[in-house]
């Protein structure tokens, strides 16, 4: 009886395996249309891949952009010029001082014979700073930040600038400012340019449907005749779309890949030269196949806008 029950459900399967069947027949037909044509599908493919690429390149660059920031933004320093009537031990008094604040890592102190003893031997004006009558270098306190961001370190200086004993305040921000300025702007460009490639995507592929569609025109037609759906109908079509955006995303994630490892060892070169610990790290596994998905799912959509449309527009 139970294998009598077992053949029966082998012979009669569910509607959900039925609905399997014909979506694993539907897809391999529209993977195999696409190998018919490899001229045409290649071409396809490829341009799909360089559309994607563009705007994954700028985030990908925006990212390890916004690492080096906040590598340079940990690097950050404060050098606070005291007032020339401060003695030494006062204004090691301050520097001490300065330690009990939380948005403070650390406070070094140095005096006026340090730093031109430093500038002598820096700058190889050993002989002219030995003809000087009087020291014209100020003692400092050199101030390492414990803050995130940009607006916390400018906080911090103004109010550093309001202590009596410090007659200048300079912050080294200048290269932050401008590195979180090209941050900014990559952001936009690539939110830009990624709007932009969404709709030459749904153009291209689109338009590769449509030409799918024209091609089995009377087939449709027929299928209508018999009482088709146009979800069945367009089914295939949405397969073709789906195939489409996957390939020229998994090609568009190799290619990008390969760009990273021909550039990376040339940037670290830059950096080292620069001293900085900072390195261009390979690519997430995650982030390329988010962009093969990423095409995926873009193929997907343009295939039901455009097949929807095509179909309606068939008259039996």
């Amino acid at each position: 009886s139970d294998k009598a029950s077992s053949t029966r459900r082998h012979e009669n399967p569910s509607n959900f395996t039925k609905l399997l069947r014909s979506h694993r027949k539907d897809a391999r037909r529209s993977l195999a249309r696409m190998f018919f044509s490899p001229l045409s599908s290649t071409m396809t493919v490829i341009a799909i891949a360089g559309a994607l690429l563009l705007p994954s390149l700028l985030f990908a660059f925006n990212t390890n952009i916004t690492t080096l920031l906040a590598e340079f933004q940990n690097n950050a320093r404060i050098v606070l010029y005291l007032t020339r009537d401060i003695s030494d031990s006062q204004a090691l008094e301050v520097s001490n001082n300065l330690l009990t604040s939380n948005a403070i890592d650390s406070a070094d102190f140095i005096s006026n014979e340090e730093a031109l003893l430093s500038f002598s031997e820096a700058a190889g004006f050993s002989q002219i700073v030995a003809d000087l009558e009087a020291n014209p270098l100020p003692a400092s306190i050199v101030i390492t930040p414990n803050l995130a961001g940009l607006a916390g370190l400018d906080q911090l200086a103004v109010r550093l600038d309001q202590m009596p004993e410090v007659e200048l305040v300079q912050v080294d921000s200048l290269w932050l400012r401008r590195l979180a300025a090209i941050s900014e702007l990559i952001v936009l460009a690539a939110r830009a340019l990624g709007l932009i490639v969404l709709l030459c995507l749904c153009f291209i592929i689109g338009n590769t449907v449509r030409s799918h569609i024209e091609n089995r025109r009377d087939e449709i037609k027929i299928i209508k005749l018999v009482g088709g759906t146009h979800s069945y109908i367009a089914r295939p079509f949405l397969y073709t779309g789906l195939f489409y955006g996957l390939l020229g995303g998994l090609l568009a994630s190799l290619l990008q890949a390969t760009i990273f490892l021909s550039f990376r060892d040339p940037l670290n070169e830059i950096f080292n030269l620069y001293d900085s610990s900072f390195t261009l790290p390979l690519l997430a596994p995650a982030m390329l196949i988010t962009l093969a998905f990423s095409g995926a799912l873009i193929g997907w959509l343009a295939a039901i806008i455009s097949a929807y449309r095509y179909i309606n527009a068939i008259s039996t």
